[in-house]
């Protein structure tokens, strides 16, 4: 539903990227966080929860605890934090692929021509990634996390094409959920490269702008889908 605090999450999105472009990095403990509570209002609002987008609901909220966990001021003061924001997304990511596999659709030819294709896309962007994280002593010991989380972004990307497919997704709205998933994605492995491999000009704005359309775009594509009448009030 297109409500005020659709509007309010587009607001706190721009606050956050002019607060990454101007480097103000005080005001991003505030925005940061504020574009996915103001996110989690909208779903709710928007009778989100129900069925289900409860799946959805927790990718929300555990990609809220990543977006604390990952605020720069916060790893300063203790890197570890870094591998429980991986495990909130982790999380998120999880939930995504339980929600937009209800209910279970069925393989076909199709489908499984969408899993080699992101499949062989992961393999290739996530054997870079995996070889600048063995050459990096202070990174070794993330192969594992890092590998576990490629997989299971890769089935949410596969999942949410498949949609495409899906007889009761409406087109817009498959199209929206596999815009956010590519997204995501993208948003990821930018991060990912600029953190461990050869640093990417302008990697943070980048990341954040892809981050947050991403989230848009999923929760857009869902409330379309599970929402019987998408009208504004």
């Amino acid at each position: 539903m297109i409500n005020l605090e659709y509007f309010l999450v587009l607001i706190a999105a721009l606050a956050d990227w002019y607060a990454v472009f101007r480097d103000r990095y005080r005001l991003r403990y505030l925005t940061k966080s504020l574009v996915l509570i103001l996110l989690i209002l909208w779903f709710s609002r928007s009778g989100g929860w129900e069925g289900s987008g409860l799946f959805f609901g927790i990718a929300l909220v555990f990609s809220l605890f990543g977006d604390i966990f990952l605020l720069k001021g916060l790893l300063k003061i203790q890197p570890n934090f870094f591998q429980w924001g991986l495990v909130s997304f982790l999380i998120a990511q999880i939930a995504y692929i339980i929600g937009f596999n209800q209910p279970r659709p069925l393989l076909s030819p199709p489908t499984a021509a969408i899993l080699v294709a992101v499949a062989m896309v992961s393999f290739f962007n996530g054997g870079r990634l995996i070889e600048s994280l063995k050459a990096n002593p202070n990174a070794k010991h993330l192969v594992v996390p890092v590998t576990i989380y490629m997989i299971a972004i890769s089935l949410m990307l596969a999942s949410a094409l498949n949609t495409l497919l899906r007889g009761d997704w409406l087109a817009p709205a498959a199209m929206l959920a596999s815009l956010g998933a590519t997204l995501f994605y993208i948003s990821d492995s930018i991060l990912a490269h600029d953190e461990f491999g050869k640093p990417i000009r302008t990697a943070e704005m980048l990341v954040t702008v892809t981050y947050h359309l991403a989230q848009i775009a999923l929760i857009a594509g869902f409330l379309m889908h599970g929402v019987p009448l998408w009208i504004p009030y």
